[in-house]
């Protein structure tokens, strides 16, 4: 795999998460999402590498990813996010994030920018 390249194609999708970060809890969505992790709209602050804990609601199937990630990211202008690598996910949330996938297919694809 060449450097730079991302592990896992992302979809652009708008799903429910309610995010921890330093203590502080927000319920926001995702801006895009992937098997490695996500792009959350948040104006919470959080430094590079920094441990949040997040509950990710997945509709189809119905399904709530409890994980922590880590925060490869953060920009503050326009409009904030939070890029977040998960650490670890339990193999019936990558299931569920699969399925979930294949449903939104590849009209959801978002573009690497």
């Amino acid at each position: 795999m060449s450097e730079g390249r991302r592990r896992f194609g992302r979809f652009a999708c708008q799903l429910p998460v309610d995010l921890v970060v330093g203590g502080d809890t927000q319920s926001t969505h995702t801006i895009n999402l992937s098997l490695g992790g996500m792009l959350v709209g948040t104006d919470l602050e959080a430094p590079f590498g920094a441990e949040v804990e997040f509950r990710l609601h997945v509709p189809k199937p119905a399904h709530v990813v409890q994980a922590r990630g880590t925060v490869m990211w953060a920009s503050g202008e326009g409009k904030p996010a939070l890029g977040v690598a998960f650490d670890a996910l339990r193999p019936l949330d990558v299931w569920a994030l699969l399925r979930y996938f294949s449903e939104v297919g590849e009209a959801a694809e978002a573009p690497v920018l």
